[in-house]
């Protein structure tokens, strides 16, 4: 969907592929909100940051916030921080895996463990957004013994002593 080239002054340029292709990843119709969370997803890596020469991050990002699939502003903008907390997360964990010194690993330790938390807060509040914060909960199997009965459907209590004087 994009590719990235250096101009002769080394200046990084992102070539689109296709019309739609920043609608796609995003979903918004307006090219301002797209662009605007594109740009600001490559905000946290370096120009020309890639990983062990295989492994290019500025695709990863846009290709994450599509696997998100966002519906509306919330949910993208949520998409793009969620993507660069991941890449946040993950080169923190490598730098913590290179630590030589006890200061520096714990050091690494401590800021990955903080986008580690950061990041399933994200989740859960990307779940509890689309969910409109409603929990839901499945029984799969339910034994009942002879003489016994079960309910089927939504039940609501209203606690202890509501009908107790």
């Amino acid at each position: 969907m994009f590719t990235f080239r250096k101009d002769e002054d080394g200046v990084l340029h992102v070539d689109q592929h296709g019309e739609d292709a920043m609608t796609k990843i995003f979903g918004s119709e307006s090219p301002a909100v797209n662009e605007g969370l594109f740009l600001q997803g490559y905000m946290t890596l370096k120009p020309t940051e890639v990983e062990d020469g295989t492994t290019d991050m500025r695709g990863f990002m846009p290709a994450i916030v599509r696997e998100i699939a966002p519906r509306d502003g919330v949910e993208r903008m949520l998409a793009v921080q969620m993507a660069t907390t991941h890449v946040a997360l993950i080169r923190q964990g490598g730098r913590m895996a290179n630590a030589e010194q006890l200061p520096q690993f714990e050091a690494h330790e401590r800021a990955y463990n903080k986008l580690a938390r950061t990041y399933t807060s994200q989740v859960e509040a990307l779940r509890k957004y689309r969910n409109g914060g409603k929990q839901t909960v499945t029984v799969q199997h339910v034994n009942v013994e002879d003489g016994g009965q079960a309910i089927v459907g939504n039940v609501e209590t209203r606690g202890r002593g509501v009908h107790e004087k």
